[in-house]
Parts: C-alpha cells; structure tokens; sequence
C-alpha cells in the first residue's frame, strides 16, 4: 500500500537509475566490442554542421565520420559507409546530442535505443488487447528484449526501433482521438520506417470514414514545413543527397526483404515468385481495406494487426529490427487464444515467446562475432507463422463478437 502511494516519488527515480546504469553498461561494451556503426555518420553530420560549417553529404563531413569511428574501435555501417544519408530534416533530431562527446553520445543513444524496444512491447500489448498481469508483462518486455535482431540493433546503436516506436504511438493516438499528436509522430518516423506508409494509410481510410482527417492534414503541413526550412539551410541538400544514395547504390540490388528470402528458395523462377508475392500482399492489404469504415471496434483491430504483419513484409533490407512490427499481431493471437481457452493459451503464450528468444541465438553462427544478420527462420519464418495465425483466428475476430467457448467450461 505504501509503494502505491509513494509511487510518483520512487517510480521516477527508478526509471532515472535504470536508464543511467543502461548507459554506463552500453559505454563499457561499445569500448570492447567491435560492431557496424549506425549512430556515428548522423551524429558527427549534425556536429560537423554546427562547428565548421560543413554539408552533411560532403566527402569532408564523410571523412570525419570514419575517424570518430576509427577512434572509437567502431566499423561503418555497410549501407552508409560513413555517408550521411537521411533527408537534411533530421539534422534537426541529433543537435541536441551532438554536443555531446561520441561515446557518450553514442551510449545514450544505445539506451534510448532499448527504451524504444521496452515502450513498443507495452504498446504492442495495448494495441492487441491482450490481457497480462504486471509480473507478466514485465517479463514478456525482459525477454523481448533479450532477442537476437532487438540487441543486435540497440548494440548498433539503430534508429529503426525509436522509428518503429514512434509509429506504434502514432497508432495509438490515431485511435484515441489524438489527430495532430499522430500525424507529428508518424512526420518523424516515416523515413526510418518508410513501413509506416502502409499503416498511415490505414487510418487515413479508417478516420476519413468518420470524417477525421487532423492526423493527414498535420502531416502534409509538417512536412511541407521541413522541406521549406531544410531547404533554406541546406539549399543543395536535396542533388547532394542524391547524388550519396546513387554513389553507393546505383541500382536496385540492395532490395532485400523478406518476401525476397521466401523467393529464393526457388532460384529458378526467384525473380517472378518475388514479385508475385510482393503483389499479392499489396492486393490483399487493399482487398482488407475496402469498407473499413463499417467494421466495429474489434474488426478494425484485426485488420489493423494484418496491416502491421503484412507491412513488415516489405522490410527494405530484412533489418530484424523491424520484428517490432510483428509484436501486436503476435499478441493479438494470443489475445485470441486466452479468450477460448485461458490456461492453456498463457502456456502456449510462455512457451512460444521463450522458443523464439532462444532461436534467434542458438540459430546465428557465432553470434558475438560481429553481429551478424538474424537467420532467415527469425527473420521470414516466425512472421509468416504470426501471419497464419492471425488468418486463422479471422472469423473469430470479424464476425465473433465474444468467446463462443468459455474458460470455465
């Protein structure tokens, strides 16, 4: 009773703690591990900016870029190679940790990094609806966090999970009534997480259908905003930055998604069946949005899970990062199963999530050693899994409007 009471003075202290030993532990192991770099080149484009002047795009800025990393036992990231490569906006995000010294900077970047990855479990779990006691859910975000692809990118120091985070709270706000709130959050993450498009096109038809369009409407004037100022302070930001995505990748081969694994296990005909796939999950995304305005509360979260899995599906560049996407249609299954069967599906629920935090390790070959890319079973398998349950569970969700089977029976 006493900690309740006193949990406005304990809570945030705590909170305060954590994220300070999170910080000390992520500055010790960047120092003794070697790992691809993804925080430097926008750290060191915002502070080359502000001290000498210099474009982000430059070869200048670049060649800052890979000292800090040489200095800090840190590699390029294989994408980037030490380029900035982000639209000049997002300069805006880092100055304020730019003043920061690198390591320093870089390890609270690391700890915002698992914040994110903590903040999209407890949103995925409210956006499912599925029911956890506290001890549960406390639980479920250690071991999420402890998955492969989740600390592989808070190591990396990767923008995608703060991206993903912040379209699960657009989401979230979306829901809830709270247009300009959505729109301004879905403005940030819509380049790190280019997936967003998809979803934000799912609210745009769901609220447009109730006459909402504040979250489209702060959208297209936020980033009417930024293209204007980014513009005014970087007036060749937008040839320059062409010109660094076309001198590292001049065509197409760095597409990678997962639907792009799934294809080459047909080597012979890989180049139709990727295709193929990509558009029979655009088609069915349509097909699913066609009256959504008329679906009730429970339908348009179902539809809303599909979304979200079938959007991870375009993942640019197979980053297992981008699982956080598969975390609400997850739960959604088991949402589904604990209304049938309560005992069994919390068993089931325990067991599943446990599986996967142990094959995401036991399936990398030396995972420590550099960090490799997630296994294609982590990567395609366990969504597609995630993807099949949720159309098993379709009708109960669309046309159930409660559990036709109950517990106590």
């Amino acid at each position: 009773m006493l900690l309740k009471k006193t949990a406005n003075i304990w809570a945030p202290i705590l909170i305060i703690l954590v994220m300070v030993g999170l910080t000390v532990l992520n500055y010790n192991l960047d120092q003794q591990i070697q790992l691809h770099d993804q925080f430097a080149a926008r750290w060191n484009a915002a502070r080359s900016w502000m001290s000498e002047g210099w474009s982000p795009y430059s070869e200048e800025t670049r060649q800052a870029t890979l000292e800090v990393l040489n200095d800090n036992n840190s590699l390029p990231n294989q994408r980037d190679q030490g380029y900035f490569l982000d639209p000049a906006w997002y300069i805006y995000l880092l100055i304020p940790i730019s003043f920061i010294r690198y390591p320093i900077a870089k390890a609270i970047w690391m700890m915002l990094t698992q914040a994110s990855i903590i903040v999209s479990v407890l949103v995925s779990i409210r956006l499912s609806g599925i029911k956890l006691k506290g001890i549960e859910i406390f639980l479920t975000c250690l071991v999420i966090a402890l998955i492969y692809p989740f600390v592989r990118a808070s190591l990396e120091a990767s923008l995608a999970p703060f991206a993903i985070m912040m379209t699960l709270l657009a989401i979230r706000a979306a829901l809830e009534g709270k247009g300009n709130q959505s729109g301004l959050l879905f403005l940030l993450a819509i380049w790190f997480n280019p997936l967003a498009f998809f979803t934000l096109i799912f609210l745009a038809i769901y609220l447009g259908s109730r006459r909402d369009n504040e979250m489209i409407r702060i959208f297209m004037i936020g980033f009417a905003f930024l293209l204007v100022t980014s513009l005014i302070l970087f007036p060749n930001w937008i040839p320059e930055w062409f010109a660094s995505l076309v001198r590292l990748e001049p065509g197409i081969d760095w597409l990678n998604t997962p639907l792009m694994g799934i294809a080459r296990a047909f080597p012979g005909a890989y180049r139709q069946i990727a295709i193929g796939l990509h558009l029979f999950a655009f088609i069915m995304l349509l097909v699913e949005w066609y009256g959504l305005g008329s679906r009730n509360e429970r339908g348009v979260q179902w539809k809303l899970m599909l979304t979200l899995i079938v959007s991870y599906f375009f993942n640019l560049f197979s980053d297992g990062a981008y699982l956080l996407l598969a975390l609400p249609a997850f739960f959604a299954i088991f949402k589904y199963l604990t209304e049938k069967w309560t005992v069994s599906g919390k068993i089931l629920y325990w067991i599943s999530i446990l599986i996967i935090a142990y094959l995401s390790w036991r399936l990398v070959p030396d995972p420590l050693g550099g960090f490799p890319q997630a296994h294609a079973v982590t990567i395609s398998l366990i969504p597609f899994v995630v993807f099949v349950g949720l159309q098993y569970f379709r009708w109960w969700a669309l046309a159930s409007p409660r559990a036709l089977v109950e517990s106590n029976n």
